[in-house]
């Protein structure tokens, strides 16, 4: 597995065609969090591109693109994911369990940003992945928290495929903390981008099995 700046552009190309192909599929802008998940995905694998292509002039270069890149993975997506989740979700218990997740979101989400101001990011070629590091001692009970607010919500999911997303999602976590726990934002990312890319089918089954939705 070799990850670069041609591989990032291309997962964000591919997403990024994924991400407009969801939208056009859109009939309720309660969908459209979810939507979007495929082109925030594609910024993110676009901005990582840049930065392989920045990190030969020494980490001091990278760090606004890397505390962008951060930036996503750590405050966006545990508030967006059991919100997006929530708004297309249609059985009210499930619906109410991921909302019961969003205040962990918040926390988790203000914790990072609070983080971000005060340490951003630098990045840095390991191997052929990519580490980001700010000199912030990671917190467990945070890294917990997260991991629940980005996995469970797919998971609790009515679903079939949003199920699939979410183990998606698991398989990629448990892949790189085994075997790329050093460059752990990037790697994961990248597999949860891909992942992704199931969302298509989901807006596409969607649309053709509700009676309602025009053709």
């Amino acid at each position: 597995m070799c990850f670069s700046a041609p591989v990032s552009f291309v997962a964000a190309a591919v997403l990024g065609m994924t991400g407009v192909t969801t939208l056009t599929r859109v009939r309720a802008p309660a969908e459209l969090p979810l939507a979007g998940v495929p082109l925030l995905f594609a910024a993110q694998q676009a901005i990582e591109g840049f930065l392989w292509r920045g990190v030969p002039d020494g980490p001091g270069h990278t760090a606004v693109p890397a505390t962008l890149f951060a930036a996503i993975g750590l405050i966006v997506w545990p508030l967006l994911i059991p919100i997006a989740m929530a708004l297309v979700e249609r059985h009210p218990l499930r619906r109410l369990a991921m909302l019961l997740i969003v205040p962990a979101g918040i926390g988790v989400s203000v914790n990072y940003a609070a983080i971000l101001l005060v340490r951003p990011y630098r990045a840095w070629p390991l191997g052929n992945t990519l580490t980001y590091v700010n000199n912030h001692p990671i917190s467990p009970v945070m890294l917990g928290l997260y991991i629940v607010c980005v996995c469970l919500p797919p998971l609790l999911s009515g679903s079939r495929i949003l199920n699939l997303f979410g183990a998606m999602v698991i398989v990629g976590l448990a892949v790189t903390m085994l075997a790329f726990y050093e460059s752990f934002i990037s790697v994961w990312c990248f597999f949860a981008a891909l992942a992704s890319l199931i969302l298509w089918k989901f807006f596409r089954d969607r649309r053709l099995c509700d009676p309602a939705q025009p053709a």
